[in-house]
């Protein structure tokens, strides 16, 4: 029982590596592109682009320089308007 607690623990530590090694990546790939691609664009635009690009909430947020909850906000507020166009 012990063990099979222990692989649990393990399998969740190297899961909780595994994000932050891509989240990495991510910013890694994304450093050298940054100014091209958020440069002159609004914060609404910047967490779009970014959130397409894959990264979290909280990383979005360090980025355009905001909090996670207004990240999570504004991702919302563009998903219910995609479902409205889709709609029509």
């Amino acid at each position: 029982m012990n063990e099979s607690k222990f692989e649990n623990d393990l399998l969740r530590k190297l899961d909780d590596i595994a994000t932050k090694i891509d989240t990495l990546i991510q910013l890694v790939a994304f450093g050298s592109q940054r100014e091209t691609i958020l440069k002159g664009r609004t914060k609404k635009e910047q967490i779009k682009i970014l959130s397409r690009l894959g990264l979290s909430r909280n990383v979005i947020a360090l980025l355009v320089g905001t909090t996670p909850e207004t990240v999570s906000v504004r991702i919302s507020e563009m998903k219910k308007k995609k479902k409205k166009m889709e709609r029509k």
